[in-house]
C-alpha cells in the first residue's frame, strides 16, 4: 500500500475537465489508494495554502522526466526510489516536514471559467471531511476561451383577443403581451487551471 500510495503524485496531464459546479473541489477529486482516513474535528484547523503555479509544474514535469528515463515501471520502484519522487513534490508545495510524515490523500484538478475562491470555507470544509490537514492549492491563467452563457432576452408585442361584452356581443381588442426567454450567447471569458493537493499528518 505504501508504494501505491507514494506513487500517486502523476502529473496533470489530459485530467484537466471543464467545470461549471459549485463545489469543484469535491467533484473533481481523485484519491490515492492510501485507505480511509476519518474526518477532522471541527476544532482541528485545516491548513489552506496557495503555492506558486510554476512550482508545482516544475515538480511534475520532473516526475514525468523521471518515469520516462526508467528502464523500470515507477510501480516496481523501491519504496526509497517513490519516496524520493514524494519528497520533490512536498519540497514544491513548500512543506518543510519530513516526508516520512505525510501522506497524499489525493488531489482536484481541474480548469474553469467560473469565479473560484479557494478561501471561501468550501475547500477547508472538504478538506476536511477527507481528514486532511493540508490543503495546497496552485492556479494558472490559461488565458481567454469561449464560454456559453444564458441571456435574457424580453419580447413584447399585441395580440388580438375576441371576448363577449356585457350586452352579449363579441369583440375584438388588442392585448399587450411580453415574455423572457433565456438564449444561449458565446462571449469569452478567463480560464484558470487549479490543482489542489491533500495531504495528512502521520
Amino acid at each position: 500500500m505504501a508504494q501505491r500510495s507514494l506513487g500517486f503524485i502523476a502529473a496533470l496531464g489530459s485530467v484537466l475537465v471543464l467545470v461549471g459546479c459549485s463545489n469543484v473541489w469535491r467533484d473533481n477529486f481523485v484519491g490515492a489508494p492510501v485507505g480511509y482516513y476519518e474526518s477532522l474535528p471541527d476544532d482541528v484547523r485545516v491548513d489552506v495554502r496557495e503555492v506558486p503555479w510554476s512550482r508545482v509544474e516544475s515538480a511534475l514535469s520532473e516526475i514525468e522526466h523521471r518515469r520516462a528515463q526508467s528502464d523500470t515501471h515507477w510501480k516496481d520502484w523501491s519504496r526509497e526510489e517513490l519516496m524520493d519522487e514524494q519528497s520533490g513534490l512536498l519540497r514544491a508545495l513548500q512543506i518543510s516536514e519530513d516526508p516520512e510524515d505525510i501522506i497524499v490523500l489525493g488531489r482536484s484538478v481541474f480548469k474553469s471559467t467560473d469565479r473560484v475562491s479557494p478561501f471561501d470555507k468550501e475547500l477547508e470544509a472538504f478538506a476536511r471531511e477527507l481528514g486532511a490537514d493540508y490543503a495546497i492549492v496552485s492556479s494558472n491563467y490559461l488565458g481567454k476561451t469561449d464560454k456559453i452563457v444564458s441571456e435574457p432576452v424580453t419580447r413584447s408585442g399585441n395580440s388580438w383577443r375576441t371576448c363577449r361584452d356585457s350586452g352579449g356581443n363579441y369583440r375584438s381588442e388588442y392585448v399587450p403581451w411580453s415574455e423572457t426567454v433565456y438564449v444561449p450567447v458565446v462571449v469569452a471569458a478567463d480560464e484558470y487551471a487549479w490543482v489542489v493537493y491533500y495531504l495528512r499528518r502521520r
